[in-house]
């Protein structure tokens, strides 16, 4: 396996990047998470989003759908949507509402798009998006090593 190192955590490059960061994603299995607002200024369908696992794992998110109860409940694309509401919607603060303190039960990888899907309990899922071949979404491990969405299926 290659590896470069930058001014901070080594990032794995290469064939077997794809079962290292699956092993590491899923370690991420009954840890708690919280949800806070990126200070990224947002562009049109963007509401950057931080995830924070108690284990210490973090992932930005900038396109994002939450499920809930079967259902598209919450996404990036509603934020500072009116939907004839009295008030625009904070979709960063909702979701992050919704998930606080709940309990991460894993996480899956799509290897062919490169989405990944945080699973909470029987009925609610967070969908974090990869459309374009640019970082979209990054993932910090504790032990250093890390992962970009563009780079995830390489």
């Amino acid at each position: 396996m290659a590896s470069y190192e930058s001014a901070g955590p080594v990032w794995q490059v290469g064939a077997s990047v794809t079962k290292s960061f699956e092993q590491s994603l899923a370690r991420l299995r009954n840890v708690s998470v919280s949800v806070i607002a990126d200070d990224i200024p947002d562009a049109e369908g963007t509401a950057a989003i931080v995830i924070r696992f108690s284990d210490g794992t973090v992932l930005k998110a900038q396109y994002w759908r939450l499920i809930q109860d079967g259902r598209a409940s919450l996404s990036s694309f509603d934020h500072q949507k009116k939907y004839g509401l009295p008030a625009p919607i904070d979709a960063k603060e909702e979701v992050s509402n919704r998930l606080q303190r709940q309990v991460c039960n894993g996480v899956q990888f799509d290897s062919e798009t490169a989405d990944l899907t945080l699973v909470f309990g029987e009925s609610t899922k967070l969908q974090a998006f990869n459309f374009t071949g640019h970082e979209i979404w990054e993932i910090h491990f504790p032990d250093g090593t890390g992962q970009y969405s563009n780079y995830a299926l390489t």
